[in-house]
């Protein structure tokens, strides 16, 4: 993976990121704040309306695109679609959704066969035009203004059991970061924790009696059926397998016996129950990023010099050295 792939990784990210954005573009970062005594953070406020993921992932991206116009370079995004981050958080909680009998008429277990891959945005692709007609000097240069010197010092963060997350100190991505929050050690830290939250999360919810007797239950009322699994992932590669029409058939059989036996709804409480238990083992990182979002929102609401004004060298290009 190149810098400028690196790069455009983390900034999709953002989209589900919590952003603080300051009041002008030129000051100084806000001193930052004490930090609040740890408080009980309820699974749901560890997520972000999609609203919200947009506007602040917008406001970022055009924070990177000012720092990088201020040295020459041009930085091309998209506006963050609201239909793709409702998509995604649909995705997301499609495994606790499992008895939704209308959807499994209409879609099966996922997408229809056919729907193309995800394409390459029009910010991409003029990102690539643009990097195409650039020298390897200058080419560089753009990679090193986006992301600063190889070798800069990088926040670490090393979450148990799921591995190290890594951040830019220096260049335009960190800047942004820097400008939009002021303690950027803080939020990367606390959302590098929330947004690897759901490792754990599932591990301790499929280690429950509960669950597992509620799989259990389901996989006899399937068996009831005609259906031998004793997992919806057993359930789904198998539909892959299958015609379109077979394919639905099973998911709405599995659908229907998760409702009869509840299994989906078992699911549901101990996902709220597990992600809480983490909360309460997270509680400084939880209670950030609850903090974060809700100045975020405060801030963007007043905020009276906005992001995305710096001119675009695009129609007025530095010559290449």
């Amino acid at each position: 993976m190149t810098r400028s792939d690196t790069a455009r990784a983390l900034i999709r990210l953002l989209a589900a990121a919590p952003l603080v954005l300051t009041a002008s573009a030129c000051s100084s970062p806000p001193a930052p704040a004490p930090p609040p005594v740890p408080a009980a953070v309820q699974p749901g406020a560890l997520d972000l309306p999609a609203e919200t993921r947009a506007l602040l992932a917008d406001a970022e991206r055009a924070l990177v695109r000012e720092c990088m116009a201020r040295q020459g370079f041009s930085f091309f995004y998209d506006s963050t679609g609201l239909a793709e981050l409702r998509a995604e958080a649909a995705a997301t909680n499609r495994e606790l959704t499992l008895d939704d009998v209308p959807r499994a008429r209409r879609e099966g277990f996922g997408p229809a066969p056919g729907v193309p891959a995800r394409s390459s945005s029009r910010a991409e692709r003029q990102e690539q035009a643009y990097l195409a007609g650039l020298s390897p000097q200058r080419r560089n240069a753009w990679e090193k203004a986006l992301m600063g010197q190889p070798g800069q010092r990088r926040i670490k963060v090393s979450v148990p059991g799921v591995g190290t997350m890594e951040h830019p100190t220096a260049g335009c991505f960190a800047e942004a970061r820097i400008r939009l929050f002021g303690d950027y050690e803080r939020w990367a830290r606390a959302d590098t924790f929330v947004n690897a939250r759901f490792r754990p999360v599932d591990e301790e919810v499929e280690k429950s009696p509960d669950y597992k007797e509620a799989t259990a239950r389901w996989s006899t009322c399937l068996g009831a059926r005609g259906h031998h699994f004793t997992t919806p992932d057993q359930a789904r590669a198998r539909a892959s397998t299958l015609p379109r029409d077979q394919a639905i058939s099973l998911a709405v059989a599995t659908a229907e016996c998760d409702r009869q036996v509840g299994r989906s709804k078992t699911h549901r409480s101990l996902y709220e129950q597990a992600t809480r238990h983490w909360a309460d083992r997270h509680p400084t990182e939880a209670a950030d990023f609850r903090r974060l979002n809700t100045e975020a929102a405060a801030r963007l609401t007043t905020t009276t010099t906005a992001p995305g004004h710096a001119p675009d060298p695009a129609t007025t290009p530095a010559p290449d050295s």
